[in-house]
């Protein structure tokens, strides 16, 4: 028997947590992520973790990663393999998690879980870095290879075979998209019996936002030129920052970036900085040559990072026009919730989400149009100008999901499970493949199947 199990990203975008079981009864788990929209006492766990045998990590980004050190910490004493970038991405957001939990627990919340920066050392040391494209065998009948999925600077999507029965499953990870500035293009998908893919955008389309400069001169010209004021960027951390910091310096190299300062309020984008720059190789083409010919991605004279953690105050004071790259990208925590909160009622600020944001947060709150939000200070109303764009999206998009799943032959592929995305998303999606034929299954929190059943 083999068995396949859901414990994180079911019918919700974050949390990603499977569990494969092969039929000697080695068991994998594919990705351990914090789930952000669960309150933080709930039991993060769907398995006792001393009874995984292995985890396969597909990139760096919490809601795969942040889950490990507290897996470690519970049992789990097996190996943890990943792309060499996503060891030492996901290294950067272990310690950061750590000292965020450390933090709220000397402050008197006591969620049900948290862990250490000494646990994330110990995990650290589970971790066996693999390259792209190469066989591993890490049990008997066992076998996996990663393939670039385009989403992040390391990202893979994992192709598992159990030799016994001989089945191969394919598991998407998040998937990026073709001719995105920074990255390659997700790998071709091997021929699978199952595919667990992901569907964060599933029944939606990106918009046709031509060339992305040209969309990013026009909203730094509305923000920091013509009002002028305060253009304040919620950004991811790890990928979604240093692809902004690109097209800002690709903007300034071509003398399309007003004369304004940049201010990077955000320690942890400052280091993983450092590792995107390190690995430059991994990039496209057309970003090596940028480095090639410029020296750096996204580095230039214009650049402040702030690592004080009175920043958001001192930035306040600044009165001229400026960009504020500041993360968490959904607002949910981090330093941009006091950027957002002390410019919430500024009618001068403008506040760009570039990245999505899941239900729950106060990104998609002002996102979705809300007047008025509630805060420690009380009623904030929201007098600053919202906008969003997709144009920087790291995740593959309806046509773009549909490209990739048709590269399996439905007469060969069982069965697709729909992961990663909200109930909208999965339902519009599943619709579109089920008139190509493809059987579809949208797990729920739990759900176990066997991989050996009948159809």
């Amino acid at each position: 028997m083999a068995f396949l199990e859901f414990f994180g990203a079911t019918k919700q975008v974050t949390g990603s947590q499977h569990i494969l079981e092969s039929t000697d009864g080695c068991r994998i788990m594919i990705d351990c992520g914090l789930d952000l929209q669960k309150p933080e006492d709930h039991f993060p766990f769907g398995a006792k973790p001393g009874s995984i045998d292995i985890v396969i990590l597909t990139h760096a980004h919490i809601d795969h990663s942040g889950l490990i050190p507290l897996l470690v910490k519970e049992g789990f004493d097996g190996p943890i393999y990943a792309t060499y970038a996503t060891y030492q991405l996901t290294r950067i957001l272990l310690f950061d998690a750590a000292r965020i939990m450390q933090k709220k627990y000397r402050k008197g919340r006591k969620p049900s879980f948290f862990y250490k920066p000494s646990d994330v050392e110990e995990a650290l040391e589970q971790f066996i870095t693999v390259d792209f494209d190469v066989k591993i065998d890490p049990a008997p009948d066992v076998s996996f290879t990663f393939l670039r999925a385009g989403h992040l600077l390391g990202a893979a999507m994992v192709s598992v075979y159990l030799a016994d029965p001989g089945i191969r499953i394919l598991f998407s990870g998040d998937l990026g998209r073709a001719g995105y500035p920074l990255l390659n293009a997700p790998d071709k998908p091997p021929q699978a019996d199952y595919l667990i893919c992901e569907s964060t955008y599933g029944g939606r389309w990106h918009s046709d936002t031509g060339d992305i400069e040209k969309q990013f001169v026009e909203i730094i010209h509305n923000a920091c030129v013509k009002i002028p004021g305060r253009l304040i960027v919620p950004s991811f951390s790890i990928g979604r920052t240093q692809l902004f910091l690109y097209v800002l310096n690709k903007l300034r190299v071509s003398g399309n970036l007003p004369d304004i300062r940049i201010f990077t309020d955000s320690p942890l984008a400052h280091r993983s900085t450092r590792v995107h720059e390190d690995f430059y190789f991994e990039f496209n083409q057309e970003a090596i040559d940028f480095v090639d010919e410029h020296g750096s991605l996204f580095d230039f004279d214009r650049i402040t990072y702030l690592p004080r953690l009175n920043s958001a105050e001192e930035i306040s004071n600044y009165n001229e026009p400026c960009i504020i790259l500041t993360s968490s990208g959904m607002v949910r925590g981090g330093k941009s919730m006091d950027h957002v909160r002390m410019n919430l009622a500024n009618p001068y600020c403008t506040i760009l989400f570039i990245g999505y944001c899941a239900e729950g947060t106060l990104g998609r709150e002002l996102l979705d149009g809300k007047k008025e939000i509630m805060s420690s200070d009380g009623v904030l109303p929201v007098m600053a100008t919202i906008i969003g764009t997709d144009a920087l999206s790291g995740h593959a998009d309806q046509d773009e999901l549909m490209n990739f799943v048709l590269h399996q032959n439905e007469k060969l592929l069982k069965r697709v499970f729909l992961v990663h995305g909200e109930p909208d998303s999965m339902s519009a999606f599943s619709t579109y493949l089920e008139k190509e034929g493809y059987q579809i299954t949208i797990p729920v929190q739990g759900q176990r199947f066997d991989l050996l059943a009948k159809n």
